[in-house]
Protein backbone atom coordinates (compact mmCIF):
# COMPACT_ATOMS: atom_id res chain seq x y z
CA UNK A 1 0.00 0.00 0.00
CA UNK A 2 2.70 2.55 0.90
CA UNK A 3 4.19 1.40 -2.39
CA UNK A 4 1.15 2.85 -4.34
CA UNK A 5 1.04 5.67 -2.72
CA UNK A 6 4.61 6.47 -3.12
CA UNK A 7 4.27 6.02 -6.53
CA UNK A 8 1.01 8.58 -6.94
CA UNK A 9 3.59 10.89 -4.95
CA UNK A 10 6.07 10.69 -7.40
CA UNK A 11 4.31 10.82 -10.55
CA UNK A 12 2.30 13.78 -8.99
CA UNK A 13 5.44 15.33 -8.06
CA UNK A 14 7.00 14.99 -11.25
CA UNK A 15 4.02 16.38 -13.49
CA UNK A 16 4.00 19.42 -11.29
CA UNK A 17 7.87 19.89 -11.86
CA UNK A 18 7.56 19.59 -15.62
CA UNK A 19 4.12 21.93 -15.75
CA UNK A 20 6.44 24.47 -13.92
CA UNK A 21 9.60 24.13 -15.76
CA UNK A 22 7.67 24.27 -19.54
CA UNK A 23 6.03 27.63 -18.12
CA UNK A 24 8.97 29.30 -17.15
CA UNK A 25 10.94 27.81 -20.52
CA UNK A 26 7.96 28.90 -22.77
CA UNK A 27 8.23 32.01 -25.14
CA UNK A 28 6.10 34.59 -24.04
CA UNK A 29 5.03 37.09 -26.35
CA UNK A 30 1.64 39.28 -26.95
CA UNK A 31 -0.65 38.53 -29.66
CA UNK A 32 -1.41 40.76 -31.90
CA UNK A 33 -4.65 41.50 -34.12
CA UNK A 34 -3.29 40.37 -37.57
CA UNK A 35 -2.02 36.98 -35.57
CA UNK A 36 -5.65 36.08 -34.22
CA UNK A 37 -6.92 36.32 -38.05
CA UNK A 38 -7.43 33.19 -39.90
CA UNK A 39 -4.68 33.34 -42.81
CA UNK A 40 -5.73 32.01 -46.38
CA UNK A 41 -3.20 31.81 -48.95
CA UNK A 42 -3.15 36.00 -48.76
CA UNK A 43 -6.91 36.27 -50.00
CA UNK A 44 -9.46 38.35 -47.61
CA UNK A 45 -11.48 36.02 -45.81
CA UNK A 46 -15.28 36.01 -47.39
CA UNK A 47 -17.31 33.26 -45.65
CA UNK A 48 -17.85 31.90 -42.25
CA UNK A 49 -14.31 30.44 -40.85
CA UNK A 50 -16.32 27.28 -39.70
CA UNK A 51 -17.61 24.66 -41.76
CA UNK A 52 -20.86 22.78 -40.19
CA UNK A 53 -19.51 19.07 -39.41
CA UNK A 54 -20.89 16.35 -40.81
CA UNK A 55 -22.21 14.31 -37.63
CA UNK A 56 -21.99 11.22 -39.77
CA UNK A 57 -18.30 11.66 -40.03
CA UNK A 58 -18.48 11.99 -36.38
CA UNK A 59 -19.93 8.91 -35.75
CA UNK A 60 -17.70 6.77 -38.43
CA UNK A 61 -15.06 7.79 -36.36
CA UNK A 62 -16.08 6.98 -32.81
CA UNK A 63 -17.02 3.82 -34.40
CA UNK A 64 -13.09 3.32 -35.58
CA UNK A 65 -11.99 4.28 -32.42
CA UNK A 66 -14.55 1.46 -30.18
CA UNK A 67 -13.63 -1.08 -32.71
CA UNK A 68 -9.80 -0.07 -32.82
CA UNK A 69 -9.57 -0.47 -29.05
CA UNK A 70 -11.22 -3.63 -28.90
CA UNK A 71 -9.18 -4.97 -31.14
CA UNK A 72 -6.34 -4.22 -29.26
CA UNK A 73 -7.91 -5.42 -26.12
CA UNK A 74 -7.89 -8.73 -27.93
CA UNK A 75 -4.29 -8.63 -28.58
CA UNK A 76 -3.60 -9.91 -24.93
CA UNK A 77 -6.21 -12.45 -24.87
CA UNK A 78 -3.15 -15.38 -26.10
CA UNK A 79 -0.88 -14.20 -23.02
CA UNK A 80 -4.46 -15.07 -20.96
CA UNK A 81 -5.63 -18.19 -22.35
CA UNK A 82 -1.44 -19.49 -22.22
CA UNK A 83 -1.86 -19.45 -18.01
CA UNK A 84 -4.56 -21.93 -15.99
CA UNK A 85 -7.29 -20.23 -16.73
CA UNK A 86 -8.37 -21.44 -20.32
CA UNK A 87 -11.89 -22.17 -20.22
CA UNK A 88 -12.61 -18.73 -18.50
CA UNK A 89 -10.54 -16.88 -20.83
CA UNK A 90 -12.06 -18.70 -23.71
CA UNK A 91 -15.04 -17.99 -22.87
CA UNK A 92 -14.34 -14.30 -22.44
CA UNK A 93 -13.25 -13.90 -25.33
CA UNK A 94 -15.71 -15.84 -27.33
CA UNK A 95 -18.11 -13.60 -25.48
CA UNK A 96 -16.21 -10.35 -26.01
CA UNK A 97 -16.02 -11.27 -30.25
CA UNK A 98 -19.61 -11.30 -29.88
CA UNK A 99 -20.54 -8.32 -28.59
CA UNK A 100 -18.21 -6.80 -31.08
CA UNK A 101 -19.61 -8.81 -33.69
CA UNK A 102 -23.29 -7.63 -32.39
CA UNK A 103 -22.40 -3.98 -32.07
CA UNK A 104 -20.97 -4.24 -36.19
CA UNK A 105 -24.53 -6.07 -36.98
CA UNK A 106 -26.18 -3.21 -35.34
CA UNK A 107 -24.17 0.01 -36.98
CA UNK A 108 -25.04 -1.70 -40.06
CA UNK A 109 -28.38 -2.33 -39.96
CA UNK A 110 -28.27 1.20 -38.99
CA UNK A 111 -26.88 2.41 -41.80
CA UNK A 112 -24.27 4.41 -40.44
CA UNK A 113 -21.50 2.35 -42.11
CA UNK A 114 -23.57 3.83 -45.32
CA UNK A 115 -21.03 6.53 -46.31
CA UNK A 116 -22.89 7.96 -49.30
CA UNK A 117 -25.90 7.90 -48.80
Amino acid sequence: MTMVLYMILVASTLVFLLKVVSLFLAEHSPLMREELTPYECGFEHHSMSRIPFSLRYFFLTLIFLLFDLEIVLMLFMPYIIMFDFIYISFTLLLLFLFVLYLSLIYEWSDGTLEWLS
